[in-house]
């Protein structure tokens, strides 16, 4: 990645990984299981996104997908586990 994309990375990170607690998850797909019923993918769409990805997914795509694909996910789950990868 360039030196702009790095910035951009880092400047995602700190936006982006957001840290949940187990019940504001279960809540959160809860809502995103409300919206889905109710025909509103994109809703459901963008409120998945936000959500942390799982650490062993974010590891796996990192080397598939590359970090510059990945920097609009949520991260925080995954630099808890593998630190010195996000």
């Amino acid at each position: 990645m360039s030196e702009e994309d790095w910035k951009e990375y880092f400047r995602l990170r700190e936006e982006l990984d957001v840290e949940y607690t187990k019940e504001e998850l279960i809540k959160a797909f809860d809502k995103v299981d409300d919206l889905l019923e109710q025909n509103r993918f994109e809703d459901a769409d963008n409120l998945t996104a936000k959500l942390p990805i799982l650490p062993r997914l974010a590891y796996v795509w990192k080397y598939t997908l590359g970090l510059k694909k990945m920097c609009y996910l949520n991260l925080s789950e995954a630099k808890k586990e593998y630190p010195e990868e996000f």
